[in-house]
């Protein structure tokens, strides 16, 4: 699904947790487990879903209307603390906040320092965030939102922006492109005073999504065509990953989460999820649950080997979303909406691994 104006890519530094389930609809061990999914409209009203137990899902910010821009992004710092993302509303990227675990949802920023769609967040804490959208849009805050410090390089002027993910407040992966041109991958070392661009020739063909990092080495973004590829150097060197019979394939990669260097889950357009546990020399295929084959899958958040949730929408008329779940490794998904809700385009965890 070619998608440019909105896209996501959720991303966040947690702690392993183990949470091994018994075979139902949801982790055994709830307490720790907090998440939010993000997506399209529901009429004016925004579709947000939280969970405090990995499961059940309660629909939160009812009332709270964005004028027709929908949600692609979204992280969970922690419990009470979660950050989301989406299109144009009234002149200026949307972003919203809340401090309270759901209660209230807040939009922050200003048409000056949100000038466009903010297609993808990433957060550290209530204060301390970046984000990253069209028109070469990269943009930081240290005050929970209330001012937007561009770091955008104008070397990069027309790139549509799609994933960013942080080592650190310095060390900041992003990713993009620009239609008719392919793919972006910039990195910065210094809290975006420089930009290098990364992988160049192997991306010329393919517009990129999301990008993950486990360490300064380990580098892996997804992106249109099917296409994975990965740094183990820190982008001294890259290589495509994808499965040699899907090279150039029409669908996108479009969400990845890395449980270690070499463990990876993919998840695609159509109901694909693909898993790999020697850094992409062989994938898995994962079936999905019936009536989700032919759904988008957008975004996938994980918490150890064998737990992952994945969020997607429906592939063709009204867009209807899912949320889909894993505690064997993949082996079965389950699926844990109910059908009522549009387009669900981000899942994060409280405790996922770096995603």
């Amino acid at each position: 699904m070619k998608r440019i104006l909105l896209s996501a890519g959720a991303v966040l530094f947690g702690l392993f947790l183990a949470c091994l389930g018994d075979g139902s609809t949801g982790p055994a061990t709830p307490s720790a487990l907090h998440g939010w999914v993000v997506g399209e409209l529901d009429g004016d009203d925004v579709t947000i879903l939280h969970t405090t137990d990995g499961s059940t899902w309660t629909l939160q910010a009812t009332g709270l209307i964005l004028d027709g821009a929908s949600l692609s992004s979204v992280v969970t710092v922690d419990s009470m603390t979660a950050w989301a993302a989406g299109g144009l509303s009234n002149g200026y990227g949307v972003v919203i906040r809340t401090t309270d675990g759901g209660e209230n949802w807040t939009r922050v920023g200003s048409a000056p320092d949100l000038p466009s769609c903010t297609n993808c967040l990433y957060a550290f804490d209530s204060n301390t965030a970046w984000v990253v959208g069209i028109d070469n849009m990269i943009r930081r805050t240290a005050d929970g939102g209330e001012t937007w410090e561009s770091c955008s390089d104008p070397a990069f002027d027309g790139t549509a922006w799609q994933g960013i993910h942080c080592l650190s407040q310095t060390d900041i992966w992003v990713s993009g492109g620009m239609e008719g041109q392919g793919g972006r991958i910039i990195h910065t070392v210094n809290g975006g005073l420089d930009w290098t661009s990364e992988a160049d020739s192997l991306i010329v063909d393919y517009q990129m999504i999301t990008v993950t990092a486990w360490d300064a080495s380990n580098v892996w973004v997804v992106g249109h065509g099917f296409s994975i590829i990965k740094t183990t150097d820190g982008g001294d060197s890259w290589n495509m990953v994808t499965p040699d019979s899907f090279q150039g394939y029409p669908d996108d990669a479009n969400g990845i989460t890395l449980l270690s260097p070499n463990d990876a889950w993919v998840v695609l357009d159509y109901g694909n999820i693909w898993k790999t546990s020697d850094g992409g020399e062989n994938w898995t295929y994962q079936s999905v649950p019936s009536g989700v084959g032919g759904f988008l899958m957008l975004r996938i958040s994980a918490q150890d080997l064998n737990t992952a949730w994945a969020s997607g929408r429906s592939g063709s008329g009204l867009p209807e979303g899912a949320v889909i779940y894993t505690n064997d490794g993949g082996s079965t998904w389950t699926r844990q909406d109910d059908g009522s809700y549009p387009g669900l385009w981000a899942v994060s965890f409280a405790d996922d691994c770096p995603n």
